[in-house]
């Protein structure tokens, strides 16, 4: 559930959708990513979606999904990133997803998850972008991102439905400056 939206906030950061949830249906869903945008409001912020990005419209759990991903970032974003989602299931009944042991309606700090994931992220970063934080201003275009997605267990027949999310990001050190927004809405599917 974290690597997926670290995803989806990588989609933001490194990414058109890489919010940091691993999320793993037990095999037996997939989520149908139907729409990633900056936040209304956000267009111009530190950091925003560019278009050019793609990921499937269905990814099996557990699995994997293939991502490219353009992000634009207009300064360097600090060391201590976070990422707050705020995610709501809409059916069969509208309900906000609790943080629960770290995964859900969380604060995410980023930059230890992209270090956690080097092997999967770092190869598919520009020359100019070392592997890690800070996120250097300018453009990132990752093509061809592998994104595992892991097994949620017996949860899975819980989170099958519709969803939307928001992801929010901005340093730890300054709460207040938000450094850009993400919307997402997204399926979960029986495969």
């Amino acid at each position: 559930m974290k690597t997926f939206i670290l995803l989806a906030a990588l989609a933001s950061t490194i990414s058109a959708s890489i919010l940091p949830i691993k999320l793993n249906f037990n095999g037996k869903y997939t989520p149908s990513l139907k729409g990633v945008s900056n936040c209304a409001g956000h267009e111009n912020d530190v950091m925003t979606v560019a278009p050019g990005g793609s990921m499937p419209d269905e990814v099996c759990m557990p699995g994997s999904m293939q991502m490219d991903v353009v992000t634009k970032f207009t300064e360097d974003m600090p060391t201590d990133l976070i990422l707050k989602l705020d995610l709501n299931k809409l059916d069969p009944f509208p309900m906000t997803v609790p943080c629960l042991n770290g995964i859900g309606s969380c604060e995410y700090e980023l930059c230890p998850m992209i270090v956690d994931m080097a092997d999967t992220l770092c190869p598919h970063f520009p020359p100019t972008q070392p592997c890690g934080c800070p996120l250097l201003a300018g453009d990132m275009a990752l093509s061809g991102l592998e994104i595992p997605v892991p097994d949620m267990g017996l949860l899975g027949v819980v989170m099958a439905g519709g969803y939307e999310a928001t992801a929010t990001f901005y340093g730890a050190s300054n709460k207040d400056k938000v450094l850009g927004c993400l919307n997402l809405t997204f399926t979960l599917k029986d495969c």
